[in-house]
């Protein structure tokens, strides 16, 4: 056994033949005659592009959880993790195929959460294949993440390289930086679990101060933010839930009913919320009862945004499509096909709609809901748009962190600017009520932009921003990876 990177880092140790040879291609074969799929229908192909195919598998767990407990006692932790004592292995399985110019490009992986008392605190992940049956591949460990370059979209230096080695465990923290390097010959295999962890004193978010506003919020990351009626706030979160707050931070409900992360929000202008999910559904909640008054399912893919327009539901998907639903019928009808991922869609007064594409452009519908016959190009994928109230102003950000400011002159947009706003891709991005521009980005850093484009007011989180609500009163609210909330004075 041996640990790749220096302890300081963080916990990761390789354990060599934890598997055999025999029980690495008896997972391979049933991989294979499982049938792998794609990744695009829950990762952008920017992000990875192999294969998998996903099981919960009790029996596996068990046997798996057995076999690393009898060499827990071998494997040195360190501090890693005094209050936590080793459990299980999920019964989530992901079985990962890497064909030639596949890739999973740098990460980290999430905390799945069985409980305030039961977490995952370490990946799991077992080389089926050797890595002389293949090029490329090896497992590549980072200095931090892609904000710590000047543009984002330049990698920070490597500091450990594994090798795969067929049979061998590798575990490592989740907010280690990886990658799994580009396969350029031959077929790469891989499970991957997390080992979970029991606490006798339930699981707290980070850093946070007794009494700080919005807490306890989510159990992991913090997805999205919107305005629920008047004075009130809905988040959604990682752990599947939505969590309604007051303005001030003070806690007013949670809705349960989705299975997997809460992608995006809108509030409905009857007093109710609809909401979207990777679990591909579309929820209506009445805010009155906090109940789940409807479930659609628009898509055929994870949800990733959604926004009220015309009296009803807009929402978009990693199946390419864009999708208007109506809150009442539950009808669905496309507005758009074969966009490839939309990844967030807004709306000016009069009712302009624009959509940001994995595929760098911005498109359109008015008010009638007809296709416009412009759309807005920029030189890589956008993560983020924003349109201004008067729809004269609009703004999208893109994965190397720049942000990109059209003007609307009659019919015809001109790009005005161009700046590089992040140091890495642009999650977000909302004009608030008195015009000014505010930017949220992978880098962690929150942003005010003033009209000359420079930024007079910064913040920052402790990991990606991934959302941001300006409010009524000119304060601010971000959320991020962080499982923090936080509400700013600019």
């Amino acid at each position: 056994m041996n640990h790749p990177l220096p302890s300081d880092m963080g916990f990761c140790v390789v354990i060599p033949e934890f598997l055999s040879a025999v029980e690495c291609q008896e997972l391979i074969d049933r991989g294979e005659a499982s049938g792998f799929r794609s990744a695009n229908t829950d990762y952008p192909p920017s992000y990875r592009n192999n294969e998998r195919w996903v099981v919960d598998d009790a029996a596996l767990a068990l046997t798996m959880g057995q076999r690393l407990a009898r060499v827990w006692q071998e494997v040195d932790l360190g501090e890693h993790s005094p209050a936590w004592t080793f459990h299980s292995v999920n019964e989530r399985f992901r079985f990962c195929r890497y064909r030639a110019e596949q890739a999973f490009h740098i990460h980290q992986d999430g905390v799945h959460h069985g409980g305030p008392c039961l977490q995952s605190r370490l990946t799991f992940m077992i080389y089926l294949t050797d890595g002389d049956d293949f090029e490329g591949g090896d497992t590549l460990f980072f200095a931090g993440g892609p904000g710590t370059t000047l543009n984002g979209h330049h990698q920070p230096s490597v500091v450990a390289r594994v090798r795969p080695r067929k049979g061998s465990l590798i575990l490592f923290d989740h907010h280690l930086w990886h990658a799994g390097a580009t396969v350029t010959r031959g077929v790469k295999h891989i499970v991957r679990s997390d080992v979970m962890f029991r606490s006798d004193k339930p699981a707290s978010l980070p850093n946070f101060q007794r009494g700080e506003a919005f807490t306890p919020s989510h159990l992991g990351y913090v997805w999205s933010l919107c305005h629920v009626g008047a004075n009130l706030v809905a988040s959604g979160g990682r752990d599947t839930s939505i969590r309604l707050w007051t303005e001030q931070g003070a806690s007013a409900g949670c809705l349960n009913g989705h299975s997997q992360s809460v992608l995006g929000l809108a509030s409905l202008d009857d007093g109710r919320l609809a909401s979207v999910s990777r679990d591909r559904s579309l929820r209506i909640w009445s805010l009155q009862s906090q109940h789940c008054e409807a479930v659609l399912h628009p898509h055929d893919a994870a949800i990733l945004c959604v926004h009220a327009w015309q009296g009803q539901i807009v929402s978009g998907s990693a199946d390419g499509t864009l999708a208007l639903s109506h809150p009442v019928t539950g009808v669905s009808q496309l507005l758009g096909r074969d966009l490839g991922w939309v990844w967030d869609v807004d709306a000016s007064a009069d009712g302009l709609l624009v959509a940001a594409l994995e595929s760098g452009e911005v498109v359109a519908w008015n008010s009638d809901q007809q296709r416009q016959p412009w759309s807005l190009k920029s030189d890589c994928a956008l993560r983020a748009v924003a349109i201004s109230r008067d729809g004269q102003q609009l703004v999208a950000g893109d994965v190397q962190g720049k942000i990109h400011h059209w003007h609307r002159q009659g019919d015809a947009w001109h790009l005005g600017h161009c700046w590089q706003g992040h140091r890495a891709a642009i999650r977000c991005l909302r004009f608030a009520p008195n015009a000014s521009l505010y930017s949220g980005s992978e880098d962690g850093w929150v942003r005010r932009w003033s009209a000359d484009h420079s930024c007079s007011w910064q913040h920052a989180h402790d990991n990606f921003v991934t959302d941001l609500l300006p409010l009524s009163d000119s304060a601010l609210l971000s959320c991020a990876y962080d499982g923090r909330i936080l509400r700013h004075r600019p």
